[in-house]
């Protein structure tokens, strides 16, 4: 078929708009079915998946135990920390590390400056914008605690967030344990770090159950946009059954009632939840209209 702008047709020759979205007019030449002329068709935005994974040595769990040789030293390997922590593997880096190193010795004149658990969160963010992750976590579990510092849930947050952007699911368990070790609840950014993380290596329908795992067991829900782009990546790849799943607990938090075991914090983002327009049925109908779907009366509660 070939696409023709209804635009350039006369008023009184244009198709009766139907109203759905999105929606696209389309030319039938005569000869290629039994009827030719325009025709309404919904459309139906499909995703494709970059297949080409990150190179090993930005993967923690593939780069684990391994040595890495550098074009200037080909004959010395060293692990990916080593390699993280020389000045020339990142100049900007380096210049911060330095710097919190002068504060804590004085260096200019000053009495030495303790870091506290924000500054040392500033430099594993720093770490991780720089696609140091073995440096990241090297300051969460050597340097913090060689320093008597505590970290919190930020510390353990931007660390699932740079593992979720290689897609190191694996590594990502291992710090969310760590996390609950050092008793520490995950909050909204904890959960949507880990469901990014299964979503840049497919897994869809583990990102489904993950969040109602969360809600569940933890009481905490990702951000609300988290919500749509699960929906999104369910339709784009026609699983269509997942995304009525989660359609499914997204109706459970429509008609959820706090108890005396829920914090005020946890009902705040509940009540907020449940508020937004973006997650009630018009919208909803309306995303699945966006990606060719439909949501019946028999998906409702």
């Amino acid at each position: 078929m070939v696409r023709q702008s209804i635009a350039a047709l006369p008023e009184d020759e244009r198709p009766a708009s139907t109203g759905k979205m999105p929606q696209d007019w389309f030319y039938v030449p005569p000869g290629l079915s039994n009827e030719s002329g325009y025709s309404y068709q919904p459309l139906k935005v499909k995703l494709k998946y970059n297949t080409s994974a990150p190179p090993a040595y930005k993967v923690p769990a593939q780069a684990r135990g391994r040595l890495f040789f550098s074009p200037t030293d080909p004959d010395n390997g060293k692990f990916k920390l080593e390699r993280e922590s020389e000045p020339e593997y990142s100049i900007p880096l380096a210049a911060a590390f330095s710097f919190c190193d002068s504060l804590q010795q004085g260096a200019c004149g000053h009495q030495p400056v303790d870091l506290d658990v924000g500054s040392y969160n500033a430099l594993i963010k720093a770490c991780v914008h720089r696609g140091a992750l073995w440096r990241a976590m090297d300051v969460l579990d050597t340097v913090m605690p060689t320093s008597g510092c505590e970290p919190n849930n930020i510390s353990f947050d931007l660390i699932l967030g740079g593992l979720a952007a290689v897609g190191d699911v694996a590594t990502a368990q291992e710090y969310f344990r760590k996390m609950l070790n050092h008793g520490l609840r995950p909050d909204p950014f904890t959960v949507r770090a880990i469901v990014d993380g299964l979503l840049n290596v497919g897994d869809v329908a583990a990102a489904v159950t993950v969040v109602q795992d969360f809600f569940n067991q933890h009481d905490v829900l990702p951000p609300y946009m988290t919500h749509t782009k699960i929906l999104e990546f369910c339709l784009a790849r026609d699983m269509i059954h997942e995304a009525k799943r989660y359609v499914y607990f997204i109706q459970q938090l429509w008609y959820w009632q706090p108890n005396n075991y829920h914090d005020e914090r946890f009902v705040d983002l509940m009540r907020s939840t449940q508020r937004n327009t973006q997650l009630q049925r018009p919208a909803l109908e309306k995303l699945f209209a966006y990606f060719g779907e439909e949501l019946t009366d028999a998906d409702f509660l």
